[in-house]
């Protein structure tokens, strides 16, 4: 069988002359988006990353980021020489390493014929871009949990019991103390918790003080979403670790049963040096498209025992 100069074979089919029968039509300029779109709006703790991907755009797979502690002041006296001191300006840096490589893949047959229907074009794109997200979390998370350890055990932990339901005015009290000391604007800060965490926040009648009538918010009783608390933002990941922890990461044992974080706006950094891509190929054993979605990218924790320095908090019960 032979074929003129005009047909072009692509994606196991045979292209008419104007294209229109091209796999290549719909993969991957109309799934890469689509996709992409889809990870974005499921992001959650990747949503509070600074993103430094531009400085990896030309190639790299470490980017440093300087770390600063207070700087240093003085008062200027006429006609001498202002003071270089090292007190209150010490300099170190954190690595941000592009190391993770995560993929997503699907076998879409033909007896679907996903090509020419958009409406299940999306449940495809749409489960692609959420399993790309949610494993981006999950990493992400495994990332601000060992930055709580240490191995002397729990870092700038705060014990709210085993979940927000339980917790009293003293206790989100003490959870605005020790933001506050680490960056008095609240706003910089949100709280990110599991979603048996934020099922209790109907029941925070201690925070009807005030604002009695709406204590989280005049749509919380129609849509369940909880804009702030204290003027803290609030989220909610399915990814949050719940199960009891040993944050002695060394030879000792302290446990400890983790319901959320409170995350300072510079705690996350993450960098892609590949955003979303896809691939396909035709399979002629299966009759189908082999659907392959894939990033690289690498993440950064910033945080510290050391007032002042403290990016992530960590709540829980011990």
């Amino acid at each position: 069988m032979a074929f003129d100069n005009a047909h072009l074979m692509t994606g196991g089919g045979v292209a008419a002359n104007d294209g229109t029968h091209s796999f290549d039509v719909f993969v991957p300029e109309v799934w890469a988006p689509a996709v992409e779109l889809a990870f974005k709006n499921k992001l959650v703790f990747a949503g509070l990353a600074k993103d430094l991907s531009p400085f990896v755009a030309d190639g790299g797979d470490k980017i440093h980021i300087p770390t600063f502690d207070t700087i240093a002041t003085g008062d200027k006296t006429p006609e001498t020489a202002i003071s270089y001191t090292a007190d209150g300006a010490a300099q170190a840096e954190e690595t941000l390493s592009i190391n993770q490589h995560t993929y997503t893949a699907t076998l879409i047959e033909d007896l679907l014929k996903v090509q020419s229907s958009y409406d299940l074009m999306g449940i495809y794109t749409s489960e692609m871009g959420y399993a790309l997200a949610n494993k981006i979390d999950d990493y992400i998370e495994s990332l601000l949990l060992a930055s709580c350890q240490s191995s002397s055990g729990k870092i700038n932990s705060i014990v709210t019991g085993a979940d927000l339901k339980s917790a009293s005015n003293a206790d989100f009290e003490l959870i605005l103390s020790n933001v506050l000391a680490q960056d008095p604007e609240v706003g910089n800060w949100t709280l990110v918790v599991s979603p048996a965490a934020f099922s209790t926040l109907a029941a925070l009648v201690q925070l009807s003080y005030g604002t009695a009538s709406a204590p989280l918010g005049a749509g919380f009783g129609t849509t369940g979403q909880v804009a702030t608390v204290f003027g803290m933002p609030v989220v909610m990941s399915p990814n949050v670790t719940t199960a009891t922890t040993d944050m002695d990461n060394d030879t000792g044992t302290d446990n400890f049963t983790p319901i959320g974080y409170c995350v300072h706006k510079s705690a996350i950094s993450i960098a892609f040096s590949q955003g979303v891509r896809m691939q396909a190929d035709y399979d002629i054993d299966y009759l189908g498209t082999k659907m392959v979605a894939d990033m690289v990218y690498g993440c950064n924790i910033m945080n510290s025992s050391t007032t002042g320095q403290r990016r992530v908090f960590i709540l829980g019960a011990e």
